[in-house]
């Protein structure tokens, strides 16, 4: 294997890959990334067995093709410290590869590419496709949720639900409840519905960045594949049913509150600072057009936050984690939200005002 390419765009690619490398493994080849140049495109491979990336990128002056994987952390290291030039690459049967830029010159031991494990080919019965922003504002509203107990694997990752017409991501730890629809195309043989661990959405986030561009999700039995530009996510699906979330979002709630979202934002994250010491639990009571938060802590001290709001039905009062609220508030982008709420030991449903197609069910807590 031996070409050239702008140092630029080969770190860039890199980095790309990067967070799929294996960062405990009995498996030395894991902590490699995978190199194969065929045509006039290089191919950058990383994986962890769990989660899978490529990156392709276009190649000047391809002498040879060929493949080798070395380790990954090494050739991060050098090629982000050579210089801002051509970079020469050039691989030998004793599995070496040689850099070039400038003056510039290293070689770094590697493994046989026939070693390196072959990522799984997604089926293409089941793409969906939609804008960037659109998957970016379906996973920042719902990953929050997703538990991180791993003795309840299934709520560690958020459910991808698709009829054709409508995808609807949801997640849940059994205290909290989230969930975002949205009207997408796509290639539909079957209806979809994939349970993503977490990781991998984390990541997906990460590649998307502020990108505008379109995605393209394959969704198999096993398997879900993010192509996102010129780099692509491969991830296993967690097994198993994903719980009829349809069934704890409350109904016929009676008091709607309305308030400033950034307000109560800042009214929590203030209140959070004593709440923590007390299993961060912020007492919500109205009087009149006036929402007052609460917490108290024996050991820190007392707060105490007043905020403007609109109030139908009975007054309120009811206490919940604080956590749970900013992690929703913080992900909002409505000026205002509602609060629908029905007795103080039951369920709130909280949306932005004017956003539908969003929900978020939060359980109280205990007032005593």
């Amino acid at each position: 294997m031996k070409f050239t390419c702008p140092k630029r765009l080969f770190h860039e690619a890199l980095q790309s890959v990067s967070r799929a490398i294996a960062t405990r493994s009995t498996l030395p080849i894991l902590s490699h990334v995978y190199l194969e140049a065929r045509g006039d495109q290089l191919k950058l491979v990383t994986t962890d067995l769990e989660i899978g990336m490529t990156c392709t990128l276009p190649v000047n002056e391809l002498d040879e093709a060929g493949a080798i994987t070395v380790p990954e952390r090494i050739l991060q290291d050098v090629v982000a410290n050579l210089p801002d030039a051509e970079l020469e690459l050039e691989s030998n049967e004793r599995n070496l590869l040689t850099l070039k830029a400038g003056k510039s010159q290293y070689t770094i031991h590697g493994l046989p590419a026939e070693e390196f494990p072959v990522l799984p080919v997604v089926p293409s019965d089941a793409v969906i496709s939609m804008p960037g922003p659109v998957l970016r504002d379906l996973i920042r509203k719902t990953l929050f949720a997703a538990s991180t107990d791993e003795s309840r694997l299934i709520l560690t990752g958020c459910l991808l639900a698709w009829d054709g017409q409508v995808a609807t991501m949801a997640a849940t730890d059994t205290h909290r409840l989230a969930v975002k629809r949205v009207p997408v195309g796509g290639q539909f043989t079957r209806d979809v519905a994939a349970i993503i661990p977490a990781r991998a959405l984390q990541e997906v986030l990460r590649l998307l960045g502020s990108s505008e561009d379109p995605v393209s999700i394959y969704v198999g039995d096993n398997q879900i594949l993010f192509v996102l530009g010129r780099v692509q996510l491969v991830s296993r699906l967690i097994e198993g049913t994903f719980p009829a979330y349809d069934r704890v979002i409350p109904q016929d709630l009676q008091k709607r509150l309305k308030a400033n979202r950034q307000e109560l934002y800042e009214a929590v994250r203030r209140a959070a600072v004593v709440a923590r010491a007390e299993s961060n639990k912020i007492v919500f009571r109205s009087v009149d057009t006036t929402l007052t938060l609460e917490a108290r802590s024996g050991e820190v001290g007392d707060a105490h936050e007043e905020i403007p709001i609109a109030l139908e039905g009975d007054p309120v009062e009811i206490a919940f984690n604080a956590a749970y609220l900013q992690d929703v508030l913080a992900v909002l982008d409505t000026e205002a939200i509602e609060l629908n709420l029905g007795g103080p030991l039951n369920p709130g449903l909280l949306h932005g005002e004017g956003e539908p197609d969003y929900l978020y069910v939060v359980m109280p807590m205990q007032m005593l």
